[in-house]
């Protein structure tokens, strides 16, 4: 979640300024809220911060409610959460904001009705993410600004959704109820490529790839460097190398680093979706972007939503799949539960799935999947997880001004030797897996 400093604070001002007497009222005009709304009035609230939006890094996050009359909203007022860019426009671009908020964008207005269409459960399919309500995001940053361009969702806040207590590392409770969720997103996409032709328009697949827009190569690389790949995610590979006093991982190792040397070209074919399996996927399914609700007696986790679909693509599952069980689960709990993540994964495909049709995958798919696909996990991971467990949060200013080899090394000193351990025991688990 992005910061304000207090020389932002005019800045800030007309931001809240501009929501007010710019963006809410157009979006109740062009019936964001319904017909028959009229807007009162807009005010920005505190109702819990980051806890009940996640993690966004690269985002300023406002929770507020609008007034509106002669609506199907309470007459108290609709509680909304407004994500805006971070206010350094310099940074913005180099994270490809632009590209992510028209990707969210997308993701809601134009895919996620598409797979309610074929879901047994329309509503459900809605539910899995908070309702979105309105949004001006273009590619390029529109007319009004970069700065000015703004994602509205309903707040989740007041339905108890927050984010889960655990920094980095999800439990097995919090785990298994996220893949069920996920699965059951994959499944949708199976469902709406065999409604292709029974639907207008272009096949799910096109659709996909047509309205998404890149959001990961910078200046034609991937994260901005011709060696960011090999530059970051050696060091996992290096600490396992340097621990494997028995050899038992030199052949994996050798093909791993060997895949690494591929940089961007390795990225892009990790990526490219192969048929029948590829899925509309959310493209950054961590603990960041979940909320959890929980039983108020027993403070267990009973439900969760996703959020921030900002890098969707259509791509392999286990592009979902290996982030999240790479970069929120403990080395411990992965060995003990591999294959019960799996299943849940799978019984999330089979929630959706419609009576009498077969299973569009199996568990023999999902780690064929992951042999071919999972190292993106793991990529993501040798840049993220370092970030997270550091005694310091990361200065992500001085990251997007700094040189790319300058970024390289800065990110490959973040955690210490907590993190060199992390990404060594991912490293060994994929192998021990034959996944690399």
């Amino acid at each position: 979640m992005g910061d304000r400093c207090r020389s932002d604070d005019d800045v800030w001002s007309s931001r809240m300024d501009y929501l007010s007497t710019v963006v809410f009222p157009r979006a109740v005009a062009e019936g964001a809220f319904g017909p028959g709304a009229e807007y009162v009035s807009f005010r920005e609230d505190d109702r819990g911060g980051a806890a009940a939006a996640g993690d966004q890094f690269a985002s300023d996050i406002v929770f507020g409610t609008v007034t509106l009359t002669g609506s199907e909203w309470p007459a108290g007022g609709v509680p909304v959460v407004v994500k805006l860019k971070i206010m350094d426009a310099r940074m913005a671009a180099m994270m490809n904001m632009n590209q992510k908020f028209y990707n969210e964008y997308v993701f809601y207005t134009r895919l996620l009705p598409v797979l309610a269409a074929s879901a047994v459960d329309p509503a459900a399919v809605f539910a899995l993410f908070p309702r979105f309500l309105y949004s001006n995001a273009t590619p390029d940053g529109g007319e009004a600004g970069e700065q000015q361009q703004v994602i509205v969702l309903a707040s989740l806040a007041p339905a108890g959704y927050r984010a889960a207590d655990q920094q980095v590392f999800l439990d097995v409770e919090h785990t298994l109820l996220a893949l069920r969720k996920l699965g059951a997103l994959h499944g949708l996409s199976y469902n709406a490529k065999a409604a292709d032709s029974r639907r207008d328009g272009p096949p799910f697949a096109d659709l996909c790839t047509s309205t998404l827009v890149e959001t990961q190569w910078f200046d034609g690389h991937w994260y901005k460097s011709p060696r960011f790949l090999s530059g970051t995610s050696n060091r996992g590979v290096n600490a396992l190398r340097v621990s494997d006093t028995s050899g038992k991982y030199a052949a994996p190792l050798a093909r791993m680093q060997a895949t690494l040397s591929g940089e961007s070209a390795t990225m892009a074919a990790l990526l490219r979706p192969v048929e029948p399996l590829a899925v509309l996927c959310h493209g950054d399914f961590c603990r960041n972007n979940l909320l959890y609700r929980y039983d108020e007696a027993t403070r267990r986790p009973v439900d969760v939503v996703v959020l921030d679909p900002a890098q969707a693509r259509y791509a392999s599952p286990a592009i979902d799949l290996s982030f999240l069980l790479y970069m929120n689960t403990t080395d411990a709990d992965r060995t003990a539960n591999w294959d019960r993540y799996v299943a849940a994964y799978l019984d999330g495909v089979a929630d959706v799935t419609p009576a009498g049709r077969a299973a569009p995958l199996t568990a023999t798919d999902v780690h064929a999947e992951m042999r071919a696909h999972g190292l993106y996990g793991y990529a993501h991971c040798s840049f993220f997880l370092p970030a997270m467990v550091n005694a310091v949060p990361p200065d992500v200013e001085q990251l997007t001004r700094c040189t790319a080899d300058e970024r390289i090394e800065l990110i490959n000193e973040s955690g210490g030797k907590e993190a060199d351990r992390l990404l060594e025991f991912i490293v060994r688990h994929m192998a021990d897996c034959g996944y690399v």
